[in-house]
């Protein structure tokens, strides 16, 4: 019986003693439970995201990390219901939201709650039972169930082939449950974060791809592989400032949820840098000096430089010097735009780096007349497109010396006719002419060579000829008249 005292007493000793070991403000800790949500991350992730928060009835609460995939909150609620917790969120270092992430509420983690320590009153005392000896229950240990995997994919495609002031800029939009996981989509999002594009054409773009991706997914949502996508076109005005915005940039989001309510977001970011749509052009002859009734060949090369797809808008050829008539102009025109017209880069479009070579021929005719334009000059203007809004032309020049051909000399020597043999020398007239200051007569030498101009004696220059040696005879005969009458004086 002393024993059992004894026994007694021990116990209602450590029972007064573990009492006042309680803290006080443990008393009002039943409104504030705990939630330890498990997120499943990857090496990196593990590494770079330190804090964490979540939403719940749009209070948000911060969180303390308790191992490398648990975060643990304080919700200031007396009862947390778990699928009232919209969004848990990551961040890094620097305290910059990183993502949104797949979460669930582990079962490793049950909820803890606190009850307040029974107080006596003093000099009251306690009735203690005696302790009953209890058979020990062996439990079993809970098993967590195995969620399916719950992933989603989002991507943002821009089609910069057309992203050209003044053009077009196409987005394909595509959403894939990659998961296991029947999702729902809840939100899509697409904003621009740089770039100087209209809000009201974003809003309009937007309304016309959200639209199209909910009717594409259906009520049933995304199925496991499931994969839909939308493209659509926005247009970059020929009014848009490319030097102070030359990169647009948008971010397109898209979040769903499963039948366990577990919460998953998937995020594309797209950049695009307009272009500038140009092209280089040259040509050159096969021959650089050619003869009528000869064929000139021309060769043009076509040179896309720039990122852009062009299509052929015109092409023509001019000729800036030259003696072709109206006929020939037009004609070969016509034939060269029809030739170029079916080169299938043109047709298709003309994509960036690529390369065309044209060879064109001319046929000069013979009676092409080379006083008139001895230097052809042939001109190639190629005008290639984005769209109608945005043109670019770029012309060559390609000159031509057009020559007569040079006569053969003939080996047989000419027949001189019959009149050409009989010369007659004027009389010798010179120091008459000066004493007498009569009128200069031409030397010998300048008479021989008019002599020789005027041969052979036909027709006019006969006559003319008589009529000088006639006035050359006379004016003779008169001198020595005019001498003998005025003899010299010694």
């Amino acid at each position: 019986m002393t024993h059992n005292i004894q026994r007694f007493v021990a116990i209602f000793t450590i029972l007064m003693l573990f009492s006042t070991l309680i803290p006080y403000h443990v008393a009002h800790a039943d409104t504030t439970t705990f939630r330890y949500i498990q997120v499943d991350l990857t090496d990196e992730e593990v590494e770079t995201l330190y804090e964490s928060s979540l939403v719940y009835e749009d209070v948000t609460y911060y969180g303390v990390r308790e191992s490398a995939n648990v975060w643990r909150f304080m919700i200031d609620a007396e009862t947390v219901d778990d699928s009232l917790i919209d969004l848990v969120t990551l961040y890094n270092a620097e305290g910059v939201p990183y993502t949104f992430i797949p979460n669930s509420i582990t079962e490793a983690y049950p909820v803890e709650v606190e009850e307040p320590p029974v107080v006596t009153e003093p000099n009251q005392p306690e009735e203690v039972t005696p302790p009953t000896e209890v058979e020990p229950v062996i439990e079993e240990p809970a098993i967590e169930p195995i969620l399916p995997a719950l992933a989603l994919e989002a991507q943002n495609i821009a089609g910069v082939d057309k992203a050209v002031v003044g053009g077009e800029l196409s987005y394909t939009f595509i959403v894939e449950n990659t998961g296991d996981a029947p999702l729902t989509v809840t939100n899509f999002s697409h904003e621009y974060v740089s770039g100087d594009v209209d809000r009201l054409a974003i809003e309009l773009l937007n309304q016309h791809v959200f639209d199209r991706l909910y009717e594409s997914i259906g009520e049933d949502g995304l199925l496991p592989d499931e994969r839909v996508e939308v493209t659509a076109v926005l247009s970059v005005p020929s009014d848009y400032s490319f030097s102070t915005h030359p990169e647009i940039g948008s971010l397109f989001r898209v979040t769903g949820v499963d039948e366990y309510d577990r919460i998953v977001t998937a995020e594309s970011q797209q950049i695009v840098l307009l272009q500038q749509p140009d092209f280089t052009v040259t040509g050159t002859s096969e021959m650089a000096t050619v003869q009528p009734g000869e064929p000139i060949r021309y060769t043009y090369t076509v040179t896309n430089t720039s990122n852009v797809t062009l299509f052929l808008s015109d092409v023509m050829l001019t000729w800036p010097s030259g003696a072709l008539t109206y006929e020939e102009q037009q004609m070969a025109n016509e034939r060269f735009v029809k030739q170029v017209e079916a080169i299938p880069e043109f047709v298709n479009g003309f994509g960036p780096e690529e390369v065309v070579t044209i060879s064109f021929e001319l046929p000069l005719l013979p009676s092409y007349d080379i006083r008139a334009g001895a230097e052809l000059v042939q001109q190639a203007t190629f005008a290639l497109q984005v769209n109608e809004g945005v043109n670019v032309i770029r012309s060559v020049d390609v000159p031509v010396a057009v020559k007569q051909p040079v006569p053969v000399k003939e080996d047989e020597p000419k027949q001189v006719p019959e009149k050409e043999e009989t010369k007659m020398e004027p009389p010798v007239v010179k120091v008459v002419v000066k004493e007498r200051e009569a009128p200069p007569v031409k030397p010998d030498d300048e008479v021989d060579t008019y002599s020789q101009d005027v041969l052979p004696m036909t027709g006019e220059t006969n006559e003319t000829w008589h009529m000088m040696i006639g006035l050359l005879l006379f004016a003779s005969g008169l001198l020595l008249m005019i001498r003998r009458k005025h003899p010299s004086t010694k």
